[in-house]
């Protein structure tokens, strides 16, 4: 079963290489694309900055596993479905997979440290999502901190609600599901 979680949480860098690797114009990657597209009926995006996509692609991973980390304890609570064992694992990915959507949005910027500092002064979403991603990676280390990680998820929340300039399906889901999993992890059973 941990070999299963691990090739899980591999899948969304495997999509991010193919995205990035078909932005290449190798030649060798054609066959592969358009095997790929016929297979599974999906079709490689052409966005006009690709590190910027790439950067959105590791957030939305980041987020659906720290959704899938965060409901461990309550489905082991309230329907005594245990994943326990699974939760540093899925952990670690969602951290792993937001420093990545981090690392990619400075790239995408050019690591441009004043033009970044000013977005980051500027638009509260950044400054939200930047906070949450500290929170989220230093306060599982101290075991004093660990109710602070409830503040990192609400910060995840507010990232996710200010950057997006319209709430689509998967937006409303996650933004639910981690309201809902944070409601059941504060109510004492």
């Amino acid at each position: 079963m941990r070999i299963v979680m691990i090739i899980l949480a591999l899948i969304p860098l495997l999509a991010m290489g193919a995205v990035l690797v078909d932005g290449m114009g190798t030649e060798w990657f054609k066959p592969i694309r358009s095997g790929i597209e016929a297979t599974f009926g999906i079709v490689f995006p052409s966005p006009q900055n690709r590190l910027y996509y790439l950067s959105g692609m590791a957030g939305a991973s980041a987020l659906w596993i720290l959704i899938a980390a965060f409901w461990v304890n309550p489905l082991r609570t309230y329907v005594r479905f245990d994943l326990v064992e699974f939760k540093k694992l899925l952990g670690a990915s969602a951290i792993g997979y937001a420093l990545l959507h981090f690392a990619l949005f400075l790239a995408a910027y050019d690591f441009a440290a004043g033009r970044i500092a000013g977005l980051f002064g500027t638009q509260m979403a950044l400054s939200a999502g930047l906070a949450a991603l500290l929170v989220i990676a230093v306060v599982p280390h101290v075991r004093a901190w660990y109710k602070l990680l409830y503040i990192g998820v609400v910060l995840v929340i507010v990232h996710l609600l200010l950057v997006e300039r319209e709430l689509t399906t998967p937006h409303i889901a996650a933004v639910t599901l981690l309201s809902l999993g944070l409601a059941l992890r504060l109510i004492k059973r």
